[in-house]
């Protein structure tokens, strides 16, 4: 209950819930829907036989609900009644206790899938990484950051360093993979690499790719003579 208690604050969920139930409880919710059907019984025959609305629950996938035993064997007096008039065979044959045994196990199913949903919500939203805001401006779309200063060999269209690392660090965790389909100098997979993340370069120009090839197996060896400076 708590798992679905928490999720359901979240936008949308509810429906996705009611979903889930209905698929969760169909073999019960069937069993009513399918009794009801065979004798052709409608809603006012059960609301005069009730004296109740309570079948709106229990003959609809919309939040649908177990009655309880008087209420369960109440139905059954009708619907055998009802089988009676029409020479059909009884209807609503199981004992609430059956029923009982079926909802208990289809209720562990639920909430054991509600379990694992709450689980993975986690996951998800530990994966998530907010882009830095300020106190004076706690939502942006506009990011400042310089540009990059010419020098010989710059690629045209190179991104700032900084930038990239922002991005990867907002977008991914360590040990994720990267992917820069249009790699030119390599800036994100060198920020990738420096973040300790996989990275993955396509290059359409060879020369180009050749270059950055050897710039980031460079910056590679660096970084292990960084971590490691006296190798065996």
């Amino acid at each position: 209950y708590g798992a679905e208690s928490k999720a359901k604050n979240d936008a949308g969920y509810a429906l996705k819930c009611a979903e889930l139930k209905g698929e969760v409880f169909a073999p019960l919710i069937d069993y009513f829907i399918t009794a009801k059907n065979q004798l052709n019984i409608t809603g006012k025959e059960i609301e005069k036989h009730m004296r109740s609305y309570m079948h709106r629950h229990w003959f609809s996938y919309s939040q649908w609900k177990l009655p309880n035993k008087s209420q369960y064997e109440k139905l059954q007096q009708l619907f055998s009644q009802k089988a009676t008039e029409k020479r059909l065979a009884s209807s609503l044959s199981k004992s609430h206790h059956q029923l009982n045994l079926t909802h208990d196990e289809l209720q562990r199913d639920y909430s054991e899938l509600m379990k694992n949903y709450d689980e993975l919500k986690r996951q998800y939203e530990n994966l998530r990484r907010p882009f830095s805001v300020t106190k004076d401006v706690p939502y942006t779309d506009v990011w400042n950051f310089p540009h990059v200063l010419y020098y010989p060999g710059k690629h045209p269209c190179e991104k700032p360093a900084a930038l990239l690392k922002h991005i990867i660090n907002a977008s991914s965790s360590s040990g994720h993979a990267v992917a820069d389909f249009f790699m030119g100098s390599g800036s994100t997979v060198k920020a990738a690499i420096q973040l300790g993340r996989q990275a993955i370069g396509v290059e359409l120009e060879t020369d180009r790719f050749l270059q950055t090839q050897k710039e980031i197996e460079n910056l590679s060896q660096s970084l292990r003579q960084l971590k490691d400076p006296y190798p065996c």
